[in-house]
């Protein structure tokens, strides 16, 4: 099984074998309009992708990095460091040496880090001057890889353990020691170093741990002392599994597993007003998840109201490995939070489609309006999936034409089938770019990398649309959704079907509807 990575993933055709390669005759985007420039990436940025490599042999290996780059906002990275896991190998504490970087008005750029006598390469789109998005975009002789993620401004001043002090949620997702898809979220408590206390849920390849003891600790590292106070690098240990980590500021760090498989994700603070009772809960959330399932990758996008422990306007949309499935209704739904665990709760619904299989969650909230979530779905006594994502309370709506506009980053991920006549094989699919939303219509710019196409597709026209129905519940029910179309074209042309849940006016979740080739999830992210 593919294990999608949100962080927060192809009808007959695909980008690459749909539209073949490119003729002289190329449609390049406009020129970018907009208030960014190279002096807005400016500071130390703790960056992180999910994906694949391909350094030779006939298969392409999972692939994730972490790390921190300093850049002087002139268009020069001037340091770094990042560690590597390809699939449990490891590469740690790799010494970025320069670099540099081009950012557009539309916040659209080009990001290089140099690695001693190698280098890698991304796309990256601005979504504010403290953060952005971005996809991996190396193609190289040596060295193909692809992936999304995302980069945040760094605090040094927090660049000390006893930083990472108080209570956290975290969302560590990839692969366990066998390669096998593994999910780990949870809550503990930091005390400048120690972990005192803590609990998780885990789906290690179907194999469920429900809210178990945490343990663990942070540390300089001992080998590489000099990162912590130059980048906020360290080693932590949690439940025998070793990590380093990034610290953001001392409400977020960032962590990758150096043993045990390769797991990587984020540990953010966990706020003082998160919701203890149902009683104090009466809102409708967003939620998405993607991993794997035993019908290939999985990605699940919707939405509910809770109020109290009633549960309605349950909404979902799924792509299982290629199967596209429309929750419109759902009987026996509730949801309830854990009296010993600060913000630790479930989620439950039955689709009437399923009526023997009953969808249930588990969610950490960190605030009272978000947190992070796991499928722990059951099907013939037997684990349905392994998935995992985010949960945020909705706010802003009724969404329209009015409030859904200005210019937005977007980034999508996941799998897509690619066949070269004899086989198929199905990898990595990346997208990152930027939109103008005017009218609900589209128009801007983006690059894709089908990783078994082997090269990156740069400043691509992307158009399209989106079709608003209030908060996708619309006024008579729950049988109708918000979907968005994107158009891609260069010197052809494709177009990606959506269903898109938004969270606010600045904010939304989408999965593709159609095109049962494609398995990939994203955000629209407004620009600050």
């Amino acid at each position: 099984m593919k294990r999608l990575f949100l962080t927060v993933l192809v009808a007959a055709a695909l980008w690459s074998s749909a539209c073949g390669g490119y003729s002289n005759s190329i449609v390049t985007p406009p020129p970018p309009v907009g208030k960014f420039s190279v002096a807005d990436l400016k500071g130390q940025y703790a960056f992180v992708t999910n994906g694949e490599s391909f350094t030779g042999g006939s298969s392409a290996t999972p692939l994730t990095r972490t790390g921190s780059f300093t850049a002087d906002g002139a268009g020069n990275i001037t340091g770094g460091v990042e560690d590597v896991n390809a699939a449990g190998a490891t590469n740690l504490a790799v010494q970025i040496t320069g670099g540099s970087y081009t950012v557009n008005a539309d916040g659209r750029g080009t990001l290089t880090l140099l690695l001693g006598q190698s280098s890698i390469d991304f796309g990256i789109t601005l979504t504010s001057i403290s953060d952005g998005l971005m996809i991996d975009e190396t193609s190289t002789s040596a060295q193909s890889s692809t992936g999304s993620g995302n980069f945040i401004k760094q605090n040094s001043g927090s660049f000390t353990i006893a930083s990472v002090a108080g209570p956290y949620v975290f969302d560590f997702s990839g692969l366990n020691a066998t390669q096998g898809p593994e999910s780990i979220l949870g809550q503990f408590t930091a005390n400048g170093g120690p972990i005192t206390t803590g609990v998780e849920d885990a789906n290690d390849n179907g194999a469920l741990a429900t809210a178990a003891a945490v343990s663990g600790s942070f540390a300089a590292d001992g080998v590489n002392p000099g990162t912590l106070t130059g980048f906020g690098r360290g080693i932590a240990q949690l439940n025998g599994v070793q990590y380093v980590f990034y610290i953001v500021d001392a409400t977020r760090v960032r962590l990758l597993s150096t043993s045990g498989g390769m797991l990587s994700g984020d540990a953010a603070a966990q706020s003082s007003n998160v919701p203890t009772s149902v009683s104090s809960i009466n809102a409708s959330f967003v939620f998405i998840v993607a991993g794997s399932s035993v019908n290939g990758g999985i990605t699940r996008v919707g939405r509910f109201t809770a109020n109290g422990a009633t549960v309605t306007n349950v909404l979902a949309d799924t792509d299982d490995g290629g199967r596209f499935i429309q929750t419109n209704s759902a009987t026996t739904a509730s949801i309830s939070l854990d009296a010993t665990n600060p913000g630790r709760g479930t989620f439950t619904f039955t689709d009437p489609n399923f009526a023997s299989t009953p969808g249930t969650y588990v969610f950490y909230l960190s605030s009272a309006t978000q947190g992070v979530i796991q499928e722990t779905t059951l099907a013939n006594n037997a684990v349905f999936d392994v998935a995992d994502g985010s949960i945020v309370a909705q706010t802003g709506s009724p969404f329209s034409s009015s409030n859904i506009a200005g210019t937005y980053a977007l980034n999508w991920s996941g799998l897509s089938l690619q066949s070269n006549g004899v086989f198929a094989t199905q990898d990595e699919e990346d997208l990152v770019g930027q939109v103008i939303v005017s009218s609900l219509n589209l128009a801007g710019a983006a690059d894709i990398f089908q990783f078994q196409n082997g090269v990156p597709v740069f400043d691509l026209v992307a158009s399209g649309s989106i079709s608003i129905a209030g908060d996708g519940t619309s006024s008579s029910g729950s049988s109708s959704r918000n979907t968005m179309s994107v158009r891609l074209t260069k010197s052809n042309s494709t177009t990606v079907n959506f269903a898109i849940y938004f969270v606010n006016p600045q904010l939304a979740f989408f999965t593709n509807n159609q095109d049962s080739n494609r398995i990939v999830a994203g955000i629209l992210k407004a620009q600050q």
